[in-house]
């Protein structure tokens, strides 16, 4: 395990050693990167090589594996539910905490259902796992999956699990669910917007989901397309949209009044654990 000051100080030494690692594991797991890195205020900035999200890290090779070692994970926090993770297991080949936090459990049956079934790979297989039929709703379906974000008990507690499990570790953390798309894409925006990164980054960050898995989805759009589906309906599922984050932050601001509230009311963390968070992700 890798001390936190020894870490701090090696990607301040060696910021090109972490992006070397990351482009390997990006090879493999192409929406894998560092929330880290962004200004968050004057003279402020989230500390890199702290938080990574990603898809889920299923069967890595041995060379991305050593990469995610040599990164400094220690914790893997998984979002997916109770069926994703038996149907697609994620184990690494070297020491590492994983944390169950399954953030829609109650949410079956909606967006966060059907985009994690959408976006699952199958167990040696580069093809997308494709819903044999695209749920209605589109954006409309998808902008209510993240209000449930924020107000759904399993996402609040799933989500406080993922906060506490940071300021626990004394190594990296990785977060993911299916994709790395909506479920990770709620969990690494509200902690950058807590942290101070400008709204315009953090929705930079948010959508950049979509640039990552483009070739990813080609084959599966065009299979929609094909079959005679409703592509805009399966574009909607895979798509990281703004609307869908800016839902999920009106609804924090209509329901606790910002995202400090949101952490405290919402999740139930405690002041002096935000302040234990802020100092371990600042720098």
């Amino acid at each position: 395990m890798m001390h936190e000051r020894f870490k701090s100080l090696f990607y301040e030494r060696e910021p090109e050693v972490h992006t070397e690692l990351s482009s390997i594991v990006q090879e493999e797991f192409s929406n894998f990167r560092d929330l880290g890195g962004l200004p968050a205020g004057t003279g402020r900035s989230f500390r890199p090589g702290m938080v990574f999200r990603t898809q889920a890290l299923t069967s890595p090779s041995t060379k991305t594996s050593h990469a995610l070692a040599a990164l400094g994970l220690t914790n893997l926090v998984d979002l997916r539910m109770d069926h994703e993770r038996l149907r697609l297991p994620v184990e690494l080949p070297f020491d590492v905490t994983y944390v169950i936090a399954d953030v829609a459990g109650n949410l079956s049956g909606n967006g966060a259902a059907a985009a994690g079934a959408a976006m699952s790979v199958t167990a040696n297989s580069n093809r997308d796992f494709i819903a044999p039929v695209a749920p209605t709703g589109g954006k409309d379906m998808m902008m209510d999956t993240y209000r449930k974000f924020v107000e759904a008990p399993s996402a609040r507690a799933g989500y406080a699990v993922y906060v506490r499990s940071i300021i626990e570790t004394d190594g990296a953390t990785a977060v993911f669910c299916a994709a790395g798309k909506d479920r990770t894409g709620w969990a690494a925006a509200f902690l950058q917007s807590f942290i101070g990164v400008e709204d315009s980054l953090v929705m930079a960050a948010y959508t950049d989901s979509n640039e990552k898995l483009v070739k990813r989805y080609a084959q599966a759009t065009q299979d929609v397309r094909s079959s005679g589906g409703d592509v805009d309906a399966f574009l909607a599922l895979i798509n990281s949209h703004p609307d869908y984050l800016d839902a999920a932050f009106a609804h924090v601001k209509s329901q606790y009044g910002d995202i400090e509230g949101y952490l405290v009311e919402g999740l139930g963390l405690s002041t002096q654990e935000l302040a234990a968070l802020e100092s371990r992700l600042v720098s």
